[in-house]
């Protein structure tokens, strides 16, 4: 286990201010600077007044969690969430029919019903945001013909699904196939199912005790780079290649933010400007398993040009596997280890921060992963485990004698495993993990994360001695997306609320085409969105500040207007006005529909 420092040489700026937060409380019931005239004592009126809980049920907290009392601590994940109703099978369209081909089942046998005619009887109507459906405008043809909300654009009033002509040849299949990249072969899924993949590495247990300890030998972290490529794909033959560079430097990075940060919602960041986008933290113990909604958040869309996969596991023998798998069926343009993630469920079985405090599981991992992929590796990282005793600064030199080949950078969160989002980020720290390394071996670049939210945010936080300028964003691009072209504009974009719902128009389309055009596809969208919606809602426009910009950590008032009735719904903090808005864009929702977001970490802490 890894020794925990006492830390006395620590900085003590940003230390004070946050125990000045910890230790003291505020005497103003908010901290954000708002002009007077856009701050309400009240609910506004505009937003109508809120739908009384059923009989015999408390009134939630505003974002739709239970109440609870003071002591209880707000964090974590909302267990038990509500869950949309799902269609039975036989109401639903065997998708053989809606493409006019045999259904290999035949009518009696199939789960799907075939009677086509029947269904456009009681289809429901369509939904109206967008006048063409979002598949057929991207591909020329929408698998789900019949079935889709937005169909009317592409089936006869007999049901008959048109193709366009500009109709991809390949949407026979799966349109999900034709959108993404990474898809999973079928035939490798089956094979990891059935333990049957043929990996090079055995498992832990499978080894000899004499080469149990192999990975923990520094020469083999520094083999020629051809005979690592030899030695982790014996099973399957591929090209050698050489090791490719990423320069993260003056580049907006949008770290791996789990459930919000999908693949549609990547793709709105790459609009708005950034640089490199990394896919959901993945876990290596379902991907080995071949779950698919594991599998499903490697997904890459093509405008993601620099893209990175993030893995977290608690074994050397389950990263160097998962990653041979990575390397022989996916594209990335790099792989990700996660010590950062502070959830308990993965912190206790090793995984996640935990790994940051078992140094020699650590080593046998990045050699392991660094065996078996030609991309190259980053590590992203915590303080330590408790705010108090932070010990990155001794471990990124450990790393670093190492000599892992082809690791790129560490990136730091400058919070520790207990703090989660509490309290401000400690760059001075960052700057010190920096400057611990050692002059004897290649410095590894070191790039800070927590706490941007503007340009200027930005410049303040890399102007710190020996960290890396490239803008890490997590919560600031969720509440802000587009902040991207904040920093590299050098401004305060005081953005109009019709230009914040036409980003979240985008969104959708991009959900549709990603998650379906059909019932299914419109709820898994909605829910995302609300997600979403959870976050964006934090945003306070520029035009309303006294002091700007705004400070991510600084509680805005209760209630709020804005200059106009879409801004004020925008900053509401009550979950019955997120679905308000995301009947705007995909439709009214069942009476008895119900949101509550999974995360209920409190931010301004």
């Amino acid at each position: 286990t890894f020794e925990m420092s006492e830390s006395n040489d620590k900085p003590a700026s940003a230390a004070e201010s946050n125990s000045r937060r910890r230790d003291t409380r505020q005497g103003e019931a908010y901290e954000l600077k708002v002009k007077p005239e856009f701050i309400a004592s009240k609910r506004p009126e505009s937003l109508g007044p809120l739908p009384a809980p059923p009989e015999g049920e408390e009134r939630n907290n505003v974002d739709g969690s239970k109440r609870t009392s003071g002591k209880q601590r707000k964090k974590g994940r909302n267990k038990k969430r509500p869950r949309d109703a799902r269609k039975d099978n036989s109401e639903k369209i065997c998708l053989s029919v809606i493409r006019g081909k045999e259904c290999p089942y035949g009518e009696e046998k199939c789960k799907y019903s075939h009677d086509l005619k029947g269904y456009m009887k009681t289809r429901p109507e369509d939904i109206k945001t967008f006048d063409v459906c979002p598949i057929f405008t991207s591909q020329g043809y929408c698998v789900f013909g019949a079935m889709c909300r937005f169909g009317c654009s592409h089936i006869t009033k007999s049901g008959l699904n048109i193709k366009g002509e500009h109709a991809i040849t390949s949407s026979e299949g799966n349109h999900l196939d034709d959108v993404s990249l990474n898809i999973l072969p079928k035939e490798v899924q089956n094979q990891l199912r059935k333990k049957k993949y043929p990996f090079s590495c055995k498992r832990y247990f499978e080894q000899d005790e004499s080469k149990r300890d192999n990975n923990t030998k520094p020469e083999e972290s520094v083999k020629p780079e051809t005979e690592l490529k030899t030695d982790a794909a014996t099973h399957t033959p591929v090209e050698l290649k050489t090791r490719k560079i990423i320069d993260f430097s003056q580049k907006v990075y949008v770290a791996p933010l789990t459930t919000v940060g999908n693949l549609p919602f990547r793709r709105i960041m790459k609009r708005y400007g950034a640089d490199i986008t990394c896919g959901e933290m993945a876990l290596g113990t379902c991907l080995l398993e071949g779950k698919t909604s594991e599998w499903a958040l490697l997904k890459r869309h093509p405008d993601e040009d620099v893209f990175g996969i993030q893995v977290a596991g608690a074994h050397p023998d389950q990263y160097t596997r998962v990653t041979e798998v990575i390397e022989n069926h996916m594209s990335c343009d790099f792989l990700d280890l996660n010590l950062g993630c502070p959830l308990d469920l993965l912190c206790q079985k090793g995984a996640g921060a935990a790994l940051m405090m078992k140094e020699k599981k650590l080593k046998g991992a990045l050699q392991g992963i660094s065996r078996s992929v030609t991309c190259p590796i980053t590590v992203k990282m915590r303080t330590g485990w408790d705010m108090d005793k932070p010990f990155a600064h001794k471990l990124v030199p450990k790393i670093q004698s190492w000599k892992i080949d082809g690791l790129a950078a560490i990136m730091v969160h400058g919070r520790s495993r207990l703090q989660r989002y509490q309290l401000l980020s400690d760059w001075d720290y960052i700057s010190q993990v920096a400057n611990s390394q050692s002059p004897e071996y290649r410095k590894i670049p070191i790039i800070g994360n927590g706490d941007i939210f503007s340009y200027t945010d930005y410049e303040e936080k890399i102007a710190h001695e020996g960290v890396n300028a490239t803008a890490m964003i997590g919560r600031g691009a969720l509440i802000k997306p587009w902040l991207p072209t904040e920093i590299k504009e050098r401004r305060h974009w005081d953005i109009s609320s019709s230009e914040r719902l036409d980003i979240l128009k985008d969104f959708v389309r991009f959900g549709l085409e990603h998650w379906g055009a059909d019932q299914q596809g419109v709820n898994n969208t909605r829910r995302f969105l609300l997600e979403w919606l959870s976050f964006l809602y934090r945003y306070v426009p520029v035009g309303l500040l006294e002091v700007v910009p705004q400070q991510l950590n600084k509680r805005p008032p209760a209630h709020m207007v804005g200059r106009d009735d879409l801004e004020t719904l925008f900053m509401s903090k009550n979950s019955h006005d997120w679905v308000k808005i995301s009947e705007m864009l995909l439709g009214k929702v069942d009476e008895d529909f119900k949101f509550l977001p999974k995360h209920k970490a409190s931010g301004y802490a």
